[in-house]
């Protein structure tokens, strides 16, 4: 134990210090502990992950199987089968375009706004309006019947043009069944683009040409009168 004198007024003080206690070392991991751990830790199964799914097949409930007896075997067989379904096809959009007219025709405002919301969640007021005017094309006879064959896209887009339009696309021979909706777009482009900047002035220049000789026209024959 170790010691330290001291002194304080009148006496003779001794002062004792305890020595501080050293915390004992841990002992290292036993080799065993180690062992074991390493032992555990290798047979530890790694974590499972769900296989992948696969694609949904069209099959089953989702898409019922063709019946035996109507499954195409040659390639004129699948065109006629395809070919088949493709028509029946636009005849249902030519139908929902009639119901959509219909409904707009017949139903109230609160009625068309609950109808409207309800279509929202399957197509949007844009496909509704060219299904429309694919309808009303076809029905007041602006394009062919034999057209609806095309898609109601390619009908709304002739409905859309002119009747001189429409008379040039015949002449080119595009109101055919088997058009593209492509071959309708260029044809669109080709008779909307705008007038280059001189052929814009030439064309007003004409029409203020002849709109000035329309008033000389005019009064030459207020002239002619006042000489009689």
């Amino acid at each position: 134990m170790a010691k330290r004198e001291g002194k304080v007024v009148g006496k003779d003080v001794e002062v004792v210090r305890k020595p501080r206690l050293r915390k004992p070392k841990e002992p290292p991991p036993s080799l065993a502990m180690s062992a074991y751990l390493t032992t555990v830790m290798a047979e530890a199964a790694p974590p499972v992950e769900p296989p992948p799914q696969d694609p949904l097949a069209l099959s089953g409930d989702v898409f019922p199987p063709l019946p035996e007896g109507r499954v195409p075997q040659t390639a004129e067989e699948f065109l006629t089968r395809i070919a088949e379904l493709w028509e029946d096809a636009q005849q249902r959009f030519l139908r929902i375009g009639e119901l959509l007219s219909l409904a707009e025709s017949r139903l109230g405002e609160e009625d068309r706004a609950a109808l409207a919301e309800g279509l929202n969640r399957r197509f949007g007021k844009s496909a509704r309006s060219q299904l429309m005017s694919a309808y009303r094309a076809i029905r007041d006879e602006v394009v062919p019947l034999e057209m609806a064959a095309t898609g109601y896209g390619t009908v709304y887009m002739l409905a859309r043009l002119s009747d001189d339009e429409r008379r040039q696309a015949a002449e080119r021979g595009l109101l055919r069944p088997d058009v593209r909706q492509s071959e309708i777009r260029a044809f669109w482009k080709s008779v909307r683009a705008p007038l280059s900047s001189a052929a814009t002035r030439r064309a007003d220049l004409e029409a203020r040409r002849a709109k000035l000789l329309l008033e000389i026209s005019k009064i030459d024959d207020e002239l002619a009168r006042l000489i009689d």
